[in-house]
């Protein structure tokens, strides 16, 4: 009869659906919950992928800028404390690239570039009018420097290469990996992640060998990094979406 009044009175309580006291704990515990949040709601990506976010990108002739559908990190907006916390420990900044860059912060996409993964996608269909004019907006970029993980559909990796992607990615100062991804076309919903190529897939691993290479020699060629222009690592990776392949 115990047991049963209880579970009667367990099933009674209302839910809370807000934390009423958190603003009273202590500044140390609500910044380590923030920093939790922050590290958790980060996208999947292989584990020697040294970035811990996707930023899916593409161009829109309509509006003549690059947009994206990926929603800033939760932490930027919980709330005010928050946002000037994960500003100024994970160094957001705005993205800058395109025509319209100057545009108001307000318009801009944030980010922090140490650890989110650029992915420039929707390029396949626009590559026999916009190749070159991508290359432009990439080499002209404010932030083409702070850039250090850089993902791009491997469809255009030759075309592109045939116009000059090569040289772009050499002058990235920060660059440290550009990732070949393989899109399926599959219309899976949820969070963007990347799954290293499988070791039976061996003629797109020895695609991403080529090109690693032809990036080293263009380093050496432009007298950049010298013989250690090896050091940005090429490699090809398959597109999921909420742990699908897409």
């Amino acid at each position: 009869m115990a047991n049963s009044l209880t579970s009667t009175t367990l099933t009674q309580r209302p839910i809370a659906k807000a934390f009423l006291l958190f603003p009273n704990l202590p500044t140390e515990l609500r910044l380590q919950i923030y920093a939790h949040i922050h590290t958790h709601t980060a996208s999947p990506l292989p584990s020697h992928t040294h970035t811990s976010r996707i930023l899916k990108l593409s161009f829109s002739p309509s509006l003549d800028r690059y947009i994206s559908n990926c929603a800033p990190p939760v932490v930027l907006s919980l709330c005010s404390e928050a946002r000037e916390y994960a500003l100024k420990r994970y160094a957001y900044q705005y993205l800058a690239i395109g025509p319209n860059f100057f545009c108001a912060p307000s318009t801009s996409i944030p980010l922090s570039f140490e650890q989110t993964t650029l992915y420039i996608s929707g390029l396949h269909p626009l590559l026999t009018t916009f190749s070159q004019t991508f290359l432009y907006h990439l080499s002209t970029s404010p932030s083409r420097h702070k850039i250090t993980s850089l993902a791009l559909d491997s469809r255009c990796w030759r075309e592109l290469s045939e116009v000059g992607l090569l040289g772009v990615l050499a002058g990235m100062k920060g660059l440290r990996e550009v990732l070949m991804v393989v899109e399926f076309g599959r219309g899976f919903e949820g969070e963007f992640g990347f799954l290293e190529m499988p070791e039976w897939r061996s003629d797109l691993r020895w695609s991403a060998e080529r090109a690693r290479e032809a990036l080293r020699e263009e380093w050496v060629r432009r007298g950049v990094g010298g013989e250690e222009g090896g050091m940005v690592d090429v490699r090809c990776v398959i597109l999921t979406k909420g742990g699908e392949q897409a």
